[in-house]
């Protein structure tokens, strides 16, 4: 029988290669997890406009809102890779609509004459985009009413542009050195002298 003694390490105690070694196993892993996508739009406020651009808009009601105006239901399917798209038809819920509409920069007096869906485009990769359409088909937008309706859609499109950056700055953090790095001294991981997980 033979005694091995063996050396062990916390990551701020490994030097080079060491350090380099831990830090992408724990980047393996994580891809290796497959569960990272439900964690990077676990947030319910995921499609929410920005606080300061919802007060301008919608007023200091807007405060007093205990859910946001665009919820998350968690249904999202998305790729930050070059393929990018976001499929979140099912993933959005609107909880205010005159808010929404407010948002949207559409005029009040137009509130109650549209109809309004949130769906994906049929391409390859798939975009969510709104449409708009008469409540009552007896009516008919003026020219300047479809021309508040075009740069709704618009500013929807460019907003679900963003959301999709956003989770792609989650995606870029998440595989970071940093955020890494953040999990091995929360969880106080140990490893051996070259850097293997202990």
């Amino acid at each position: 029988m033979k005694t091995i003694e063996l050396n062990i390490y916390k990551f701020d105690e490994l030097i080079g290669n060491a350090r380099d070694t831990a830090i992408e196993q724990i980047r393996q892993r994580r891809y290796n997890c497959n569960d990272y996508s439900g964690w990077l739009i676990d947030d319910c406020y995921l499609f929410e406009p920005k606080h300061e651009e919802m007060i301008r808009l919608c007023g200091e009601a807007y405060n007093q809102h205990t859910k946001p105006v665009m919820g998350n239901t968690g249904k999202v399917y998305f790729s930050v890779d070059r393929d990018r798209y976001i499929d979140a038809d099912e993933g959005i819920v609107v909880n205010d609509d005159k808010m929404f509409f407010n948002w949207l920069e559409i005029p009040e007096e137009l509130h109650d004459r549209i109809y309004y869906t949130i769906k994906n485009t049929w391409a390859r990769h798939p975009d969510t985009i709104i449409e708009f359409e008469e409540n009552d088909i007896s009516d008919e937008f003026t020219d300047e009413e479809m021309i508040i309706l075009e740069n709704a859609q618009d500013k929807f499109a460019d907003h679900m542009e963003n959301v999709l950056n956003l989770i792609g700055d989650a995606y870029d953090y998440y595989f970071s050195d940093e955020s890494i790095i953040e999990e091995i001294e929360g969880n106080e991981y140990e490893f051996t002298e070259d850097g293997k997980i202990y």
